[in-house]
């Protein structure tokens, strides 16, 4: 199929993103490159009769979503929609062509193969990053978390301003690490997208850890065994050293999925004893900590009040920054301030609709012969979910990237299923629309508002 080879360069480029320090790239706009590839392949493949170009479930939805942004953009956003616009299009390429271009099981494992060795590729940097000593490094306040070590050793960022240093740059001391990635008050973290500590953490369990099982459980040969403890062992190790406790947590409700399906009951209760160790291998903790969790309960209830001012439209599509010092760090209220109540309702029916689609497929596919392998990715992607639900209740997720990787690999699921397996279709029911629209409603005007209050917002 011609249309994997744009999809695999679009996930390198818009995760681990060569084109930002090798020479040779910068002069190409890949990710433009990548997304034409990505569309003309699947066009190609179209018209030579090798996809069925009948539509996802979660596409219909998908486009709603789109659309509110657009419209809530354009009422709200200003000289930001063009941009915004932009940013809509690459994500709706992005989700459209691997939920559409990848139909059967072999594409879909090289797109998650791409995806796993992505994330690993990231843990090592990170991980190498956070064996190195500290060192004074030039910031580039253009570019995130990126710098340029000047080779001067340091221990506070004060020794960084001598007379070695350069006039009007701005220093830091801390871990520098390969491609320009410098560590956080020694957290590890990579560049772009992931240049929050939290993020990578949450990227690399999900799209490493979980896929790490899944190839082990499909193929059961010693070499795979090994290689998937040693990259989960790597996996947990890099989160260790991002000090995120939401990511140790994600590493263990991966793990978890299939300990619940394993044991049931008695899974959820052996996943709660076995996630203690876990949390003892660290996280931030002190004034530090306490100081970060509470600036998130302002940016909650500067959300709310967003919200409340403009229930409909909200704020506008990354607005959230224009009436707050800092982002949501929570999706849900992200989605609720920036996009109103159509907009969150919106988007927690494609979370919703994901989920239920693996739970569904896990369980009809039970007793289908030849279907094991649908199962094992089915799993690899619940527990993805799990661990990416739970954690963009901390981290402002509505549009980055890695979100809509993973709901475009749910949709590539159901395309590969559907490939063997016609009649399989998972839909929002009317029941499911009333349960959400309920949900929302009592999450904006009750629970979140409760709890702001009891935290003094």
């Amino acid at each position: 199929m011609f249309a994997i080879f744009g999809i695999c360069g679009l996930l390198v480029f818009i995760l681990a993103r060569p084109q930002e320090y090798v020479d040779v790239l910068q002069r190409l706009p890949m990710l433009y490159l990548c997304c034409a590839g990505a569309v003309g392949g699947f066009v190609l493949d179209v018209k030579l009769r090798r996809l069925d170009p009948h539509p996802v479930p979660l596409l219909r939805w998908v486009i709603a979503f789109m659309l509110w942004a657009t419209i809530s953009s354009a009422v709200k956003a200003g000289p930001a929609f063009q941009h915004n616009l932009i940013e809509l299009a690459i994500l709706l390429v992005l989700f459209t062509t691997i939920a559409h271009g990848v139909q059967t099981l072999r594409a879909f494992r090289m797109v998650a193969a791409t995806v796993m060795v992505v994330c690993l590729f990231m843990t090592l940097v990170c991980i190498d990053q956070g064996l190195q000593d500290r060192s004074c490094i030039i910031t580039d306040p253009e570019h995130p978390g990126e710098g340029t070590p000047d080779g001067r050793p340091c221990e506070m960022s004060d020794a960084c301003y001598d007379d070695a240093a350069e006039p009007g740059s701005e220093y830091r001391c801390e871990k520098a690490g390969m491609f320009g990635t410098y560590s956080i008050e020694d957290r590890v973290r990579y560049r772009g997208e992931l240049h929050d500590p939290n993020e990578l953490g949450m990227a690399v369990c999900i799209g490493a850890f979980s896929f790490l099982v899944a190839f082990a459980n499909q193929r059961r040969r010693p070499l795979t065994i090994v290689f998937a403890l040693l990259g989960g062992f790597a996996v947990l190790y890099c989160v260790q050293l991002t000090q995120s406790r939401g990511a140790i947590l994600v590493f263990a409700l991966v793990g978890g999925v299939y300990a619940v399906r394993r044991f049931g009951i008695a899974g959820i209760i052996a996943g709660g004893v076995a996630v203690l160790p876990l949390l003892a291998l660290g996280g931030r903790s002190g004034d530090k900590a306490d100081a970060s969790t509470q600036l998130r309960y302002e940016a909650w209830s500067a959300g709310l009040t967003m919200f409340r001012k403009s229930p409909l439209f909200g704020v506008g599509q990354r607005q959230f920054g224009e009436h707050h010092f800092m982002t949501a760090h929570n999706s849900y209220v992200l989605s609720l301030a920036e996009l109103g109540f159509v907009g969150m309702v919106l988007f927690i029916v494609l979370l919703y609709l994901s989920v239920k689609t693996l739970i569904r497929g896990v369980i009809e596919l039970e007793h289908v012969p030849g279907a094991r392998p649908a199962q094992v990715w089915a799993m690899a992607l619940l527990g993805s979910f799990a661990g990416m639900l739970f954690s963009i209740n901390t981290l402002s997720f509505c549009y980055h990237s890695v979100l809509w990787v993973f709901l475009g690999l749910g949709g590539a699921w159901v395309s590969v299923v559907r490939h063997h397996k016609p009649d399989f279709d998972v839909r929002i029911t009317g029941r499911d629309l009333f349960f959400i629209v309920s949900g929302c409603a009592a999450y904006a005007l009750v629970i979140l508002p409760i709890f702001v209050r009891l935290k003094g917002e």
